[in-house]
């Protein structure tokens, strides 16, 4: 058996690969065993085989309209993530499966564990292809012996719309009805104790209930346009401190700002900028409340703006510090390190960054705390 003579380093998975010309050969078994392929050719859904070094050598129908392929001898020699188009799957020479982020890919962990001869199913979240797509998908992987070799049987579902309805569900069902129950709440307490309350205090707290609730909805809605590529964009022009002014006065009294500050930084630039500015302040107040999601009661939240040559950029930083796995995870569309199904804030400030031709950042530290940035072309 021929591996390839190059040694290369890996952070995770081996990075040894079998040589293009043995891996034909298996290609071609596999090819030849006629009842088998028919039978593996049916199967009706995103079906491939990788051999002991994780390299395809069998890929059904449904595998190869999702990559665009015609046959599979159009990978020869490479592996799943290199073949989906995974944004990690070139961060290492050695490809996919070999760099830090692989070590939380289920689609990779499911393929090792069959290889050690487990059966395995693993739900993950990959970002794929050159728009970065992100996809929740559900991977099966179990043992498979042919012609006394050890191959791994992987099936892949694609779950993206059960995952967005379980996120609409726990999060935009749960959100609105905590905040119609406070609106109730406030509006019975209006009824059963006007004579004793600051009616005023209290109208003015319904209001910002009933705004927030006018948000959550909008906010959604944006977000499925963008994600159906149905988002309309209306550019105009306006101040960079008026519009962070309007920021912090949109969530200064939001629960979860409660025990906590938020101010702008000294040194935030004043001018004129064009962008679509209800698309800009959903980033920039997603920015916001995780930042004030990871600050502890009597912390600061920091937001500011500054230019960079030709491009502005606006941020927030809070004192918590990310954890490295969270950091390798933290723009996929359903990962959260809150309760299940709660993951969509980071994976929206970077979808709906790109419709305005910007990307998001951060960096983090424990000394420094954590800094998200947005960044967008200056315009005219």
């Amino acid at each position: 058996m021929k591996l390839n003579a190059r040694k290369l380093n890996t952070k995770y998975a081996p990075a040894e690969r079998l040589s293009n010309e043995e891996v034909g050969y298996q290609i071609d078994d596999f090819k030849k065993n006629e009842i088998l392929n028919q039978f593996l050719s049916k199967i009706p859904a995103i079906f491939l085989v990788a051999n002991k070094y994780r390299q395809i050598v069998f890929m059904n129908k449904g595998a190869l309209e999702f990559t665009g392929l015609n046959d599979v001898t159009e990978v020869l020699g490479k592996r799943p993530g290199e073949v989906f188009a995974c944004i990690h799957s070139s961060d290492e020479e050695a490809g996919c499966g070999t760099s830090e982020a692989c070590t939380y890919c289920g689609a990779v962990n499911a393929v090792l564990s069959s290889l050690e001869g487990n059966n395995a199913m693993i739900e993950t979240r990959l970002i794929l292809g050159p728009n970065e797509e992100s996809f929740d998908l559900r991977v099966w992987a179990a043992p498979l012996s042919f012609e006394g070799e050890l191959f791994s049987a992987v099936t892949i579902q694609d779950i993206r719309h059960e995952k967005r309805r379980a996120i609409l569900e726990q999060v935009f069902f749960h959100d609105i009805l905590n905040t119609i129950t406070g609106i109730l709440g406030s509006i019975e307490i209006l009824f059963k104790h006007s004579k004793n309350i600051n009616q005023e205090e209290y109208l003015k707290r319904v209001n910002y209930q009933i705004n927030n609730l006018v948000e959550e909805i909008r906010s959604q809605q944006i977000l499925s346009d963008a994600e159906n590529n149905n988002l309309t964009l209306n550019y105009s022009k306006f101040n960079s401190r008026d519009f962070l002014d309007e920021i912090v006065e949109l969530y200064v009294d939001h629960d979860l700002a409660k025990d906590k500050k938020i101010k702008i930084d000294e040194n935030t630039k004043s001018i004129e900028i064009s962008s679509d500015r209800t698309l800009l302040r959903r980033i920039i107040g997603n920015m916001l409340k995780n930042a004030l999601e990871a600050t502890p009661n009597g912390g600061t939240v920091t937001l500011g703006f500054k230019v960079l040559e030709n491009n502005i950029q606006f941020w927030v930083q809070n004192p918590g510090f990310i954890p490295r796995d969270v950091q390798l995870q933290i723009f996929q569309r359903s990962f959260s390190t809150k309760a299940s199904n709660r993951g969509i804030g980071t994976y929206s400030m970077k979808l709906l960054s790109s419709f305005l031709s910007g990307t998001v950042v951060f960096s983090t530290s424990k000394e420094k705390g954590t800094i998200f940035m947005a960044c967008y072309p200056l315009g005219e």
